[in-house]
């Protein structure tokens, strides 16, 4: 079984990944993804000129993020890949599936903000999206479940 452990560094995306690896016996191969959320003011609609030095920090964050996953699981004798993709004009959510598809993935996991109210509405939710348009089964792990 091959599982995508969808990675931002967060607190519950590290709780997805240590749960993940619990699941070691079961998952023979891991794939933690971390994807470079769209740029404000690059849609499919409106180009806006954003300055290549905004892209960069993305591209330093995000290779940042990766670097504590690697650490995270220096530790482990697994079949695990790392890697970094651009979401473009897509949402988190749909880059991530695409890139499990892409992979054969049979498993997502991922973790959950819990966010609630208007603070839901207005940012959305990327576990919610990835239940929506995922073809295969989505974990989505909470930080109670590391507790």
């Amino acid at each position: 079984m091959k599982a995508l452990i969808a990675y931002d560094g967060s607190e519950t995306a590290q709780c997805a990944l240590e749960f993940a690896l619990n699941l070691k016996n079961s998952i023979n191969k891991f794939l933690v993804v971390y994807v470079i959320p769209q740029i404000i003011g690059t849609t499919p609609t409106y180009d806006t000129y954003v300055p290549e030095s905004m892209f960069e920090d993305e591209r330093r964050k995000a290779e940042e993020i990766i670097e504590k996953a690697k650490k995270l699981v220096s530790n482990e004798n697994l079949d695990i890949e790392f890697e970094i993709v651009d979401s473009g004009t897509k949402t988190v959510a749909k880059k991530m599936v695409e890139v499990a598809e892409e992979n054969g993935v049979d498993l997502i996991i991922t973790g959950s903000r819990n966010l609630k109210g208007l603070t839901k509405i207005i940012l959305g939710s990327v576990s919610s999206e990835l239940l929506k348009l995922s073809t295969v089964p989505v974990m989505i792990c909470s930080t109670n479940a590391c507790k």
